[in-house]
């Protein structure tokens, strides 16, 4: 069976044209009739004000889900991007910068109000139009949708505060102003309950399903959502006294995934297959936010001096020095640690393939439309490098998820869907194998029936990426583990959370290295200092919700 891409492609173009403004407060007013008598312009339409929250992105839509550059993977290039709020100091409770709890809880009172509700839609009296066997196929659906989109808010709350207030009915305003905060275990259990609860009920694809919808909740989709939050349940953050148990449900979780990709229609792609204008294609994806036809994101991270680019989130010497090269598996920063002459040394050859798809570095010749295909340059005075205003300052510019057939002059520009990528198979291998690794406490354990070490290698073997095998464990297993997780989901949004649930923010977000290189042609390594500290781990409550509701205790050191 073929799996149907799960991406928001067609959610995405009717979502902005088609919610119903039912005036939502915390308590909630949507007590229209109509609302829950009319199919297209009622019921479904509240269903995807709940999809649509999932487009309430930290920044601005043309930047994705980038995170990257406030952490060790990118560099913002302007100093008054809105990211840098993260490493800059200008981050606080009365200045919380996220609008992750605003968004998660208003989609979740959004779900709890129509399941209330549920009983009372009625739509019989379109009993006799053409089309009412189809709608009632697809609200039989809705409630288990809504619980799975309700679940994924909690666990974005979960890994952003700990602890949150557990909401399952709607809420007046005095209830919800002296609600108190749930611990994260129950968080938890709550979400996998929901997941386990709701995934049989779920369609596998859609391509058998009334209207052939892609972009909707699905199986594989929950199981996804099930294996990544019983990851983070068992990682340091929120499992302090390491408890062994709790990775062993997260490996299991994972497992059941790998086991049965082939049965539901995914497998690993090429690696550059990932993003770009047929991306939603791909079946690998389990779950993505589609966009319509854009060239939003390319202006914002094409080079400067590419006509309309401004550079946006450049990669790091810090991204560039994890990489490994092909022959040996030995690091970029191993082979070069200090200074590197341009002129005389090609460092780049030979790299990990999943490079050079990544990052665009000094003389390629990049976008790759014909309009606008130069040689890059990046060294001192180079035509897309200092000093000119708003330049790469790292030595690099963004090549994944950017779409370089993109035309961005003034004339003739061209445009292109976008898929961003919420689960991918890929990220299950290596979930898989941190978890196998730390229930064990070996990467050779083969007591689940694959090793960490076989997940890993999965990945690396695949055609278009050919890297040396892992053959370590221990310490050195978890060092290398953590480089490749970085190389592989890099600009995925997952470093940020990544580092905060190992509790590594000093080891790795504290000191980044960026590249400069003199217009002679020699790369040197420079240091740049970021703010971090240990309460970062989790987002502070925002202060206007505390001031409503003294109950809700603020996060430690905010």
């Amino acid at each position: 069976m073929k799996l149907d891409k799960i991406f928001l492609f067609i959610l995405a173009c009717v979502i902005p044209a088609s919610c119903v403004d039912l005036n939502y407060t915390e308590e909630n007013t949507r007590d229209e009739a109509w609302t829950y008598e009319y199919f297209g312009e009622g019921i479904k339409n509240m269903v995807f004000d709940v999809y649509a929250q999932l487009y309430n992105n930290e920044f601005a839509s043309n930047s994705a889900y980038f995170l990257a550059s406030a952490t060790d993977e990118s560099q913002y290039a302007l100093e008054t991007g809105a990211v840098n709020n993260y490493v800059n100091g200008g981050w606080s409770a009365a200045n919380p910068y996220s609008n992750i709890w605003t968004k998660s809880y208003t989609a979740i009172a959004e779900v709890c109000m129509f399941l209330e509700k549920w009983d009372q839609m009625d739509i019989s009296d379109w009993q006799y139009n053409p089309n009412y066997s189809d709608w009632n196929s697809q609200m039989e659906l809705f409630p288990y949708e809504l619980r799975f989109l309700r679940a994924y808010f909690y666990f974005e709350l979960l890994r952003a505060y700990g602890d949150v207030p557990l909401v399952t009915t709607t809420l007046t305003n005095e209830q919800a102003n002296t609600i108190t905060r749930t611990p994260a275990d129950e968080i938890v259990k709550f979400i996998v309950d929901e997941l386990d609860d709701v995934a049989p009920h779920l369609p596998v694809n859609y391509l058998t399903e009334v209207g052939a919808e892609i972009g909707r909740a699905t199986r594989v989709a929950a199981f996804a959502l099930k294996a990544r939050t019983l990851l983070y349940a068992a990682s340091p953050l929120l499992n302090p006294t390491g408890d062994k148990a709790k990775w062993a449900k997260a490996a299991e979780a994972c497992k059941f995934i790998l086991d049965n990709a082939s049965l539901w229609g995914l497998k690993l792609s090429g690696y550059s297959a990932l993003w770009g204008h047929d991306a939603f294609f791909n079946q690998e994806l389990i779950f993505g936010l589609g966009r319509g036809e854009s060239n939003d994101f390319e202006m914002a991270n094409y080079p400067v001096g590419v006509e309309n680019g401004a550079s946006g989130n450049c990669p790091t010497q810090s991204l560039v020095d994890q990489y490994e090269y092909q022959n040996n598996g030995e690091t970029f920063a191993q082979r070069y640690p200090g200074n590197i002459d341009l002129k005389t040394v090609n460092p780049y050859e030979g790299l990990d393939p999943r490079f050079a798809l990544t990052v665009v570095k000094n003389g390629d010749e990049w976008p790759s439309n014909g309009a606008q295909k130069k040689a890059i340059e990046t060294f001192n005075g180079g035509f897309n490098a200092a000093p000119k205003y708003g330049a790469t300052p790292t030595g690099y510019y963004l090549k994944k998820y950017v779409d370089g057939t993109c035309v961005t002059t003034a004339d003739n520009q061209t445009r292109r869907r976008h898929t961003w990528i919420l689960f991918r198979l890929g990220e299950f291998y290596l979930d898989y194998a941190e978890a196998v690794f730390n229930a064990t406490g070996s990467a050779e354990d083969a007591t689940y029936g694959l090793t960490a070490n076989e997940a890993i290698n999965t990945l690396r073997n695949r055609k278009d990426i050919k890297m040396p095998n892992f053959k370590e464990d221990g310490q050195a297993w978890v060092d290398r583990y953590e480089r490749e997780r970085l190389v592989e989901l890099a600009f995925e949004n997952h470093r940020f959370w990544d580092v905060r649930r190992w509790k590594k923010g000093a080891k790795y977000f504290k000191t980044i290295q960026v590249a400069n290189i003199s217009n002679s042609l020699v790369l040197s390594r420079t240091s740049v200092t970021r703010q971090w500290d240990e309460k970062y781990n989790f987002y502070p409550i925002p202060q206007s919700e505390i001031k409503k509701n003294p109950n809700l205790e603020q996060n430690p050191g905010w």
